[in-house]
């Protein structure tokens, strides 16, 4: 979503801002905060998405920008902590069923009831990830269905 559109309500009042986009370097997510706030930082898909980055020695610079994003949310900005989804399923992949049969649990009791955005089946996929990058759909979680839905 463009911070454009948001930044000028939020600016500053936020307790938590997690950011698994980066579409702008997480400028727009450190604005977000109040002083005592922290922004926790998971993905850099808006690096890869928005096309190829030109550079006079590299053809492509997106795994440069990336890295150079990266180390800046690890190391230096205040208030940030960079989270590496990937590399901690790689160290502990027992953990993340674990807290998938959790989660389940908790919707099975009803404790929690996600609320579900869209629904697609799985040749649908890549243009609903699409359309959740660029924040074109509702509030909600998008749910893969391994079957052809009735309502796409």
């Amino acid at each position: 979503i463009d911070p454009l559109k948001w930044i000028s309500q939020l600016k500053g009042k936020m307790d938590v801002v997690l950011d698994s986009v980066c579409l702008d370097s997480f400028y727009s997510s450190l604005a977000a905060l109040n002083p005592k706030g922290t922004l926790i930082c998971t993905g850099l898909s808006a690096v890869y998405t928005q096309g190829q980055i030109r550079a006079p020695i590299i053809k492509d610079a997106r795994d440069v920008k990336a890295a150079y994003v990266k180390l800046k949310a690890k190391f230096f900005m205040n208030n940030t902590i960079y989270y590496d989804r990937m590399v901690r399923y790689n160290e502990a992949p027992n953990e993340y069923a674990q807290h998938f049969r959790y989660l389940c649990h908790l919707v099975g009791k009803g404790t929690i009831k996600p609320a579900v955005a869209a629904r697609a089946s799985l040749n649908m996929v890549p243009f609903l990830h699409k359309a959740i990058e660029h924040g074109d759909t509702p509030y909600g979680v998008c749910v893969c269905a391994p079957w052809v839905t009735k309502v796409e």
